[in-house]
């Protein structure tokens, strides 16, 4: 880690155990890279809330102080208004009869010592299958608009009015990521717990199952694209707070079904090598990955940002580094397969702008020549960084993949 994030997991250590950071006098912080990083992980206000406000000035000049304030009291508005909005379709939830799970950030937020300045875009719940059109008809009655998708996630469905994003799941595995079976998910619904969003009373997780469920979260993200340091104070928080009313040992064996046992013991060690969070006793006799990948684990995760998208070539590379239908790509030769795949794919895969070749074949030629010219050409990159990418993706892939293999992703 540079000195840079050295600072933030200490301002952040000390934001979710509400304590304040000491800094000399003389300390030299380049707040500008500070704030960049904060805001690449989502997690400015709580950087903000663990500065000693009496001593701001000491440590900072007015002009960025006085820009974290603002940052911060309009996160906590939207946060706000966030949870309001969610609360009343909960509440449309309940009166509807609709069994409903809230999940991750609605959950974990509560355990921040300020649930506001955990920051969130949207909104994940969990449903049953057999519920799905009842949901939809709900939520369009509430002038809610539809995106039906299956991405990484695993199946869910997409709904949105104005800045609310409404995501409903029916299941937490996506199968064609995880190597484990998903037997777990048929008994959430009988150990859920209650709680409230926005003084609205709603199903969860049990803590148990929670803590399975950020863990292959965070192994979702890591395969495709990365995941930052919120995911890792969501863990934090849940262990500590909740830790001890937690059967660490039905954890394990959970992670063990879904297929992220050796990953979510990776996510324990980094955690208390970066926050000095407690192993749970029974964690602490599993097997313990080597250092080097921890390292890089963690590397990983400042390198991505809260989504994954902090570094574009990162990004670009990182796709290359697992393989949908069967894990961590195996070696160097299946990664160039997948580069070549990339510069010529399949016609049938192309946009609806090479409708062309879909409709005669004979043309593909010349929609690979049109596809690699619009790549040339697209605005949203350089020259120099599409050398870059170009030049590093192979060898940044071939050392993620390593990684993943070594996690059993």
């Amino acid at each position: 880690m540079d000195n840079t994030q050295k600072q933030i997991i200490y301002m952040l250590s000390a934001a979710i155990r509400k304590k304040n950071v000491k800094f000399k006098n003389d300390e030299k912080i380049n707040w500008n890279d500070v704030i960049e990083e904060a805001e690449a992980h989502k997690v400015t206000p709580l950087i903000y809330s663990s500065i000693n406000r009496s001593e701001a000035l000491n440590i900072m000049d007015e002009i960025t102080l006085n820009t974290l304030k603002k940052k911060v009291f309009k996160s906590s508005i939207t946060q706000s208004s966030h949870i309001k909005n969610v609360a009343s379709i909960l509440e449309k939830f309940n009166n509807a009869g609709i069994p409903i799970m809230v999940l991750k950030g609605l959950v974990v937020r509560d355990y921040y010592p300020i649930p506001d300045l955990r920051t969130m875009c949207d909104a994940d719940v969990l449903v049953h299958e057999k519920d799905l059109e009842k949901v939809s008809a709900l939520m369009i009655s509430l002038g809610f608009n539809q995106i039906k998708e299956k991405n990484d996630h695993g199946a869910h469905i997409v709904f949105y009015k104005g800045s609310t994003v409404f995501e409903v799941h029916w299941t937490l595995i996506n199968d064609r990521f995880f190597k484990g079976d998903k037997s777990f998910e048929d008994r959430l619904w009988d150990n859920t717990m209650e709680v409230e969003v926005g003084g609205v009373k709603a199903l969860s997780l049990s803590l148990e199952d929670l803590a399975v469920h950020l863990c292959t979260h965070m192994a979702v993200h890591i395969a495709y694209s990365g995941f930052g340091v919120r995911q890792l104070t969501d863990l934090v928080v849940l262990v500590e707070k909740k830790g001890s009313e937690i059967d660490w040992s039905s954890f394990v064996s959970k992670t063990k079904e879904s297929g992220v046992y050796k990953f979510s013991m990776a996510i324990f060690a980094i955690c208390n090598k970066l926050f000095d969070m407690e192993i749970p006793e029974v964690i602490k006799k599993e097997k313990k990955l080597k250092d080097k990948y921890i390292n890089q684990l963690i590397e990983d995760i400042f390198a991505s940002g809260v989504h994954g998208k902090k570094d574009k070539d990162r990004v670009f590379a990182n796709e290359f580094a697992f393989d949908q239908g069967e894990g961590a790509a195996d070696g160097s030769s299946s990664i160039i397969k997948k580069f070549i795949k990339l510069l010529f794919p399949p016609i049938s895969q192309m946009s609806d702008k090479y409708n062309y070749a879909k409709k005669f074949i004979i043309l593909a030629p010349i929609a690979w020549i049109h596809h690699l010219i619009e790549g040339v050409l697209n605005k949203d990159y350089s020259f120099g960084s599409k050398m870059k990418m170009a030049t590093s993706t192979v060898s940044v892939a071939n050392k993620r993949n390593k990684l993943l293999r070594e996690l059993e992703l």
